[in-house]
């Protein structure tokens, strides 16, 4: 089986990837009134910031995301993207509460942590999956990182689960301004 992100060699050391494996949820939904199948996928921006030539280290390889524009490894996002689908499991709660951000296509999720201190803001879409496939909704991380300077621009809350139940059927989950 072919890793999701394939490991990583900088200098001396090896940066696996393993924690980042699709996975599978299950969302009880009162509103949909069944169990959803939530397909949990992840971007390398969880564990790479955005390319600058002037700064990107030499010896290290240039990291393309999805849409091929270039990245660099951050260690920070690295260390903290172990703890990533222990977070995601964590929104599998009834109150787990996520943020629309501004763009009113993706969502946040935020928290405080102790290394480095401060905000942690993990940022997802959250679709319903084609027919066909064995999942209802497709959940991608397409983001992670620590706030280092302002903080994003976040809309109202909605509770995570009744966001996945909004989502499957088709129901507007804008939140209040």
């Amino acid at each position: 089986m072919t890793a999701y992100f394939p490991a990583l060699a900088i200098g001396d050391q090896t940066y696996d990837f393993a924690h980042l494996e699709p996975f599978n949820l299950m969302i009880s939904s009162q509103l949909a009134k069944r169990d959803l199948r939530v397909r949990v996928t992840f971007s390398n921006h969880c564990f790479s910031q955005g390319y600058d030539a002037a700064t990107h280290p030499l010896a290290e390889p240039i990291i393309l995301d999805s849409a091929g524009r270039p990245r660099t490894f951050c260690s920070i996002r690295y260390r903290l993207s172990l703890a990533l689908p222990a977070v995601i499991h964590r929104l599998n709660h009834p109150q787990s509460k996520v943020r629309e951000t501004a763009t009113r296509r993706n969502w946040a999720f935020s928290m405080t942590i102790q290394d480095p201190a401060g905000p942690y803001h993990v940022f997802f879409e959250l679709r319903r999956a084609a027919e066909e496939k064995p999942q209802d909704l497709n959940l991608v991380v397409e983001s992670a990182y620590h706030q280092t300077r302002q903080p994003p621009r976040l809309l109202g809350k909605i509770g995570f689960m009744l966001l996945c139940g909004k989502v499957y059927l088709r129901q507007p989950s804008s939140t209040k301004r």
